[in-house]
């Protein structure tokens, strides 16, 4: 009988120790329910586990986007300029630009774009005009490029937006390779269009530079492009190097005055 009468006490105290405290908020898995805390303690939590219990930051920054459509339209366009009033990047998937887009109201922010003094606030209203496609947006992000109110890099995405519509001016910019900062999974989307606008001018650029980049995905939509541009070329080569000296040779050919070959 004794061991079962302490059995019971010691079975009830594990129940006890093993239980969350009162007030936490933990989910089946364990893990804190991080829909049950503030949108601020979220963000505090970014920088003290101790206040949302999680130290993973991807969750807490889906749980903050997945609040942005209870935040006005111009407390989403100042996240551009502080990730701190949404607690989220837009760097993250574009989700601002994305809430911002479902609304509409597109008009307002073109306007805007030209009397707004933060360059992050201006690149994200770039990335808001990127998701439509008509001639309103076509015109503003050709201004733009012509304003170069931002030259660096982040006239990438006004000059892929066009690129994508062919437009000249654009894929010359373009086959510069200046934008080559950006991710390789995206920026091979890009080495793409040169075939797609049969865009012969990218021709040094694709067989000098592209053909070698580090990236697989690039090197690929190099070839890609190149085998549009030269739809007579052979379909496959046994091995890269054959790739980049055949159409060094025909770049050659065609009277660019190309230097290829690593580095």
């Amino acid at each position: 009988m004794k061991k079962l009468r302490w059995a019971l006490p010691i079975a009830i105290l594990l129940i006890l120790m093993s239980a969350p405290c009162r007030g936490q908020s933990r989910n089946k898995s364990g893990r804190p329910d991080l829909r049950k805390f503030s949108s601020d303690q979220l963000k505090a939590c970014f920088n003290d586990v101790k206040v949302c219990g999680s130290d993973n930051s991807w969750a807490i920054s889906d749980e903050l986007a997945r609040r942005l459509p209870k935040l006005s339209s111009e407390q989403l366009v100042a996240c551009f300029g502080d990730w701190k009033i949404c607690g989220v990047w837009e760097g993250d998937g574009w989700p601002i630009s994305d809430e911002l887009a479902r609304r509409g109201n597109l008009q307002e922010l073109l306007v805007r774009y030209w009397r707004e003094p933060k360059v992050a606030i201006r690149d994200g209203i770039i990335d808001v005009a990127y998701h439509f496609d008509t001639p309103e947006v076509i015109a503003f992000m050709r201004k733009v490029l012509a304003a170069r109110m931002e030259d660096r890099e982040d006239l990438y995405w006004p000059v892929n937006y066009l690129a994508k519509k062919c437009d000249p001016v654009a894929l010359k910019e373009l086959s510069s390779g200046r934008y080559r900062n950006e991710g390789c999974m995206q920026y091979q989307t890009s080495v793409l269009l040169f075939g797609k606008c049969k865009f012969r001018p990218a021709i040094p650029y694709l067989v000098e530079t592209a053909v070698y980049d580090f990236c697989g995905n690039i090197i690929d939509a190099a070839e890609r492009s190149l085998h549009a541009l030269y739809p007579d070329s052979p379909k496959q080569f046994d091995k890269l190097e054959e790739m980049q000296v055949y159409f060094c040779g025909r770049a050659h050919q065609e009277g660019f005055n190309v230097h290829c070959g690593p580095g």
